[in-house]
């Protein structure tokens, strides 16, 4: 957090510096797992996250595979989130295909 905030201080915009370590539960996990640690410095605050993964170094190159996978997983999270609130709250019919018309609408719309 404290390189994120440095590099955050000179550039004036929001930065990501990613570190990744080898660590290991002793009550839930059965073996050492990578994590992955991304420190975000924004506008508003700092935004520290850890994401624990199985994958290899090789499978999982830190800073690339974040962006393209983890950050959007979460987004696509979101947006299905977004349409369900936004959406879909009001599909229950007597007819099985009466909520299914109205996803569909909806979705257009």
């Amino acid at each position: 957090m404290e390189q994120a905030e440095a590099l955050y201080r000179q550039s004036g915009g929001a930065v990501r510096v990613l570190h990744e370590f080898v660590s290991q539960s002793r009550q839930s996990w059965s073996r050492a797992r990578r994590v992955a640690a991304p420190a975000e410095y924004l506008q508003k605050a700092e935004n520290p996250r850890f994401v624990v993964t199985s994958l290899t170094a090789e499978q999982w190159a830190a800073p690339e595979r974040y962006e393209k996978f983890y950050c959007a997983r979460g987004d696509l999270g979101t947006r299905i989130q977004e349409h369900r609130l936004l959406f879909s709250d009001r599909t229950r019919t007597a007819c099985l295909r009466s909520p299914q018309l109205r996803l569909y609408f909806s979705s257009v719309a």
